[in-house]
């Protein structure tokens, strides 16, 4: 099997999810884009959306650095991903029972 072939594509929400997940401590834009596993040009687009939905904030840190922060909002949508999630797919139960955790 090719390695294209074990990978798989991930949903919008999927994407959403992963942002949400590792900016929930305030985290630079760029790290975001790493553990999430974007593009600059998906990077942009989900950020704006996520933004003016207020999902994600945008703060300054104690270095005066641009962070992002997922909002009380982003939190409850990650709760709701992961009760959807579970009832549709177990092994995604798994996983994300495992990222709330961390919240």
């Amino acid at each position: 099997m090719q390695e294209q072939d074990k990978i798989k594509n991930r949903s919008k929400l999927d994407i959403i999810y992963d942002i949400l997940v590792s900016a929930t401590g305030g985290i630079k834009k760029t790290h975001i884009m790493s553990h999430a596993n974007l593009s600059s040009e998906q990077m942009n687009y989900y950020f704006n959306t996520l933004l003016s939905h207020s999902l994600l904030n945008a703060e300054k840190d104690s270095d005066d650095n641009l962070v992002y922060k997922t909002t009380h909002k982003g939190v409850r949508f990650l709760h709701c991903c992961a009760q959807i999630k579970s009832l549709i797919a177990p092994v995604a139960r798994v996983r994300m029972r495992s990222d709330l955790l961390f919240l």
